[in-house]
């Protein structure tokens, strides 16, 4: 069964484009096939009291699956006031695959050697799409991203106007993928011995901080920044100050969230200062009205949320501030505006908790893997929150779900180890 979910994690890279099966009305990526014969295969066994795919249903071993089992349920349920089916049947469609891959790779992924050899996937797999990246920049040929005539016109007038999309079609796709292989080759630089690896890794880093440049992705080189940034300070703050930081930063959230409601005069002074803030027109300005929208969507919507798949359709038809796209580009506000507050709060609960356990692991660990891993993947959970508002709509991006899955299962990893060490003293 490992096997087959390092197979589910290499294909999820390919998209819908590489070896995908044309059905007819629509295409069926090979990690889509890969997800739907694995669940079919656990189904199977587990109705034949297979030892090997027992499931402990403990809300201690289980905590961060109950919090995404909850999402999927709200996002079920939420066909009750859903306005647009369809959008609510993409919306499902794409959480529930995220969602069972999690759990998949958080379950089957145990050891320090399925973590290592899915990092090496992952950089693998990433650094594909640089070389592709590098091919189409170099050629001007494009065979999987879907362009248009005029754009490939340009390109081929002016290679310095390239830009490498690989798969996608939005070029802050792109660059939010190739940004999340830089912890990844960190990781690898660090844990393993073979210089032709640490010679891989250290060009993967040279060639995304290059390519990033040349996106012009202003979310990803924020985030990049901040990885950089939050490397520095975590090595030189102590672990109170990280913890207050986080502590703060968490019921300031939630308070301004609940404030947001009960008091309308708050709702008006935000309206107003942040469109005073942002004035004009431009990405940014358009960004903040998304904001702005999503949160009087909530509002209207009662804290349940507008339903999977919907805010799309209530940017589209309920904008009470102008945008150019009906995304609201922003993985936090999707999961606010669409799953409602409570679903939010959970996350937000989970993604704290994940940054504390890696934080801790990083600090007293004696384990060399464990220390450096916990390290870079730290400091990149803390820059996805910027990497994250560059693409249009993440809930819709596979891969981003598949690597959450590792990031989950990692942490698991480490608790893990951390009881075995404490049952032993």
């Amino acid at each position: 069964m490992k096997k087959l979910v390092y197979l589910l994690v290499t294909s999820v890279f390919l998209g819908a484009q590489i070896l995908a099966i044309d059905a007819g009305i629509a295409k069926v990526s090979m990690y889509r096939l890969i997800l739907g014969l694995t669940i079919v295969a656990i189904t199977y066994f587990s109705y034949q009291n297979h030892p090997d795919f027992s499931f402990d249903f403990s809300l201690k071993s289980n905590q961060y699956r109950i919090i995404y089992l909850y999402w999927l349920f709200i996002a079920i349920i939420s066909i009750i006031w859903a306005e647009d089916f369809s959008g609510w049947l993409k919306g499902v469609f794409f959480v529930g695959c995220g969602i069972f891959s999690i759990l998949l790779i958080s379950y089957f992924m145990k050891s320090e050697k399925d973590m290592k050899i899915l990092f090496l996937i992952l950089l693998t797999m990433i650094g594909l799409h640089q070389l592709i990246g590098w091919y189409e920049i170099l050629t001007n040929n494009y065979h999987w991203a879907e362009l248009s005539n005029s754009k490939l016109a340009q390109f081929a007038g002016n290679r310095s106007l390239r830009d490498p999309y690989s798969i996608f079609t939005n070029i802050n796709d792109y660059s939010t993928l190739i940004f999340a292989s830089i912890p990844i080759a960190f990781i690898i630089f660090r844990n393993f011995d073979r210089l032709w690896l640490k010679s891989l890794s250290i060009a993967s880093i040279i060639s995304v901080v290059l390519l990033l440049l040349r996106t012009g992705s202003r979310g990803n080189q924020l985030a990049l920044i901040t990885f950089v940034f939050t490397m520095v300070l975590v090595k030189i703050i102590n672990r109170k100050t990280i913890k207050y930081v986080l502590t703060g930063f968490s019921v300031l959230c939630i308070i301004f969230i609940v404030s947001y409601f009960v008091i309308p005069d708050l709702r008006i002074t935000v309206y107003r200062l942040l469109d005073k803030i942002i004035t004009g027109t431009g990405s940014n300005y358009y960004r903040i009205h998304m904001i702005l929208n999503g949160f009087i969507f909530l509002f209207k919507s009662l804290g349940f949320g507008v339903g999977s798949g919907n805010v799309e359709h209530w940017m589209t038809n309920e904008s009470v501030f102008i945008v150019d796209a009906p995304n609201i580009h922003n993985w936090f506000m999707d999961i606010l505006v669409g799953y409602g507050v409570i679903t939010f709060i959970l996350y937000i609960i989970m993604y704290i908790y994940i940054l504390r356990q890696l934080y801790l692991s990083y600090k007293y660990s004696h384990n060399f893997f464990i220390q450096t891993t916990s390290f870079y993947l730290f400091a990149y959970v803390i820059s996805f929150i910027f990497s994250s508002i560059s693409s249009a709509s993440n809930i819709f991006i596979e891969w981003q779900w598949v690597l959450w899955g590792i990031i989950i299962a990692y942490v698991q990893f480490t608790e893990r180890i951390e009881n075995e060490q404490t049952l032993e003293i």
